[in-house]
């Protein structure tokens, strides 16, 4: 999918940001939860790389040491030991050591959260040993090859920051505002819905790159399109995250600005609640598949996009390509006949991010081919937090749902396990609670 992620300023510098060297990203999607063993999604990760430190680090598309000064891997791929830096401090000036990453890792386990399924078959709480002050172990309990691609998400948190505030749920009310890393950033203003402030940390252990650094950065929270326009241009914020594709070229006449488009591996899926109360139904589902104009959407949407040929993109190593939906009114009303409502007459939601075009237009355009099969559709938009919290259970999940989906390592199991394996329901990824045996267990095989 091609995406138009960003529209950016030349000048960092701009509007209220002249007295200091101050960021100002306008972003559609909260900052709700900055917990490393809890919160997972873009907007959270951008966050959390900011606040925390990993063993790892991506810069573009590299993977690179960052936590870590050394490593080695065993043949078979089960044990990985790693020497950390030294130097690395958390933000109360306390050594970011070996027993700290253990007691990241494990909480992560054992709270077992959307970040975990990473993890998840390959390790329990015995994986994770420290061997000296900065030399920590990890030997799973299986191979898994992209090991070090899970690394940039082991986000250490400080041992004595989350005891002293470890409640009756191991931290996680208190983390889930509150930062106990060691990063280049730290908390300023954090107001949900509004607007999250990040500081740059004084003596950064990890140094900056480059002869000057910004003094922090501002997540401004814009969510609609014509705002992150117009504060744009006004030079209130230098950066939109999700601008209408119908305004790029007023933006890209203006002095200043640059409009990037990257083909990437965002994926866009309409989740179907798989235990739902109409949408368990197979043949149910597979009509409404085939009520979708799939050919027409490239044309309506405001970006590049691509109909996946399969369940991973078509740039992901070892895609495959397989037969897809079509929009076939008739095949549609062929497989509706074959359900307990063979004449529709039934109701389903459809969920998506509030004043976001980008998911409304799907559920637009199957709210028509709904309507001839006598289904309706009802547009429900909702704040972020609140789809990933009715993706909690099934008997909270809407029938459908927009979720965009990204892997955070180049892997397909980083496409595939977190979304389709049945062990991972409760994340806003698996929102379709699809569960098939067979694919469980070529899913764990495939980690191996």
């Amino acid at each position: 999918m091609s995406f138009a992620a960003v529209l950016l300023g030349s000048a960092l510098v701009l509007g209220t940001a002249q007295a200091k060297d101050i960021l100002l990203y306008g972003g559609n999607q909260d900052i709700d939860n900055i917990d490393p063993a809890t919160g997972e999604n873009y907007s959270i990760n951008a966050a959390l790389r900011s606040l925390y430190d990993a063993l790892f680090i991506y810069r573009g598309e590299k993977i690179q040491p960052h936590l870590v000064a050394s490593w080695s891997a065993s043949d078979d791929a089960k044990v990985w030991t790693f020497n950390l830096k030294k130097n690395a401090v958390f933000h109360d000036g306390s050594p970011v050591t070996a027993e700290a990453v253990v007691y990241s890792y494990n909480r992560i386990l054992e709270i077992s959260g959307p970040p975990a399924w990473r993890w998840s078959g390959i390790s329990d709480k015995n994986t994770a040993k420290a061997l000296g002050s900065h030399k920590v172990q990890f030997t799973l309990t299986k191979p898994f090859a992209p090991f070090i691609g899970t690394l940039p998400q082991l986000f250490v948190v400080n041992p004595a920051i989350v005891e002293a505030n470890r409640g009756d749920d191991f931290g996680q009310s208190y983390l889930r505002l509150h930062e106990a890393g060691s990063g280049p950033f730290t908390q300023g203003r954090w107001e949900i819905g509004n607007v999250y402030e990040f500081k740059a940390t004084n003596n950064y252990w990890a140094g900056w790159t480059g002869k000057g650094h910004l003094e922090g950065f501002m997540w401004i929270i814009q969510r609609d399109a014509a705002t992150q326009k117009n504060s744009l241009l006004a030079g209130e914020t230098h950066i939109a995250d999700t601008p209408a594709g119908s305004d790029k070229a007023e933006i890209a006449k203006t002095p200043g600005f640059r409009i990037t488009e990257d083909v990437g591996f965002f994926t866009n899926t309409l989740k179907m609640n798989n235990q739902g109360k109409y949408t368990s139904n197979l043949n149910l589902r597979k009509a409404i598949a085939h009520a979708m104009n799939y050919d027409a959407l490239p044309q309506v949407l405001d970006v590049k996009v691509t109909v996946l040929p399969g369940a991973t993109p078509s740039n992901f190593l070892g895609y495959t390509k397989v037969a897809v939906p079509t929009y076939d009114l008739d095949k549609a009303k062929q497989y509706l006949a074959k359900t307990p409502w063979p004449n529709g007459g039934i109701t389903l939601d459809y969920v998506y991010v509030t004043q976001f075009p980008r998911e409304e237009i799907p559920g637009l355009m199957l709210l028509e081919g709904l309507a001839k099969l006598n289904i309706t559709l009802n547009m429900k938009p909702m704040l972020w937090p609140d789809m990933v919290a009715s993706c909690g259970s099934p008997e909270t999940g809407p029938d459908l749902i927009n979720i965009y989906t990204l892997p955070p390592y180049l892997d397909p199991d980083a496409h595939l396990y977190n979304q389709y394996h049945s062990g991972q329901w409760g994340s806003f990824n698996s929102c379709s609670f699809y569960k098939h045996a067979e694919v469980d267990a070529k899913l764990d095989q495939a980690r191996v």
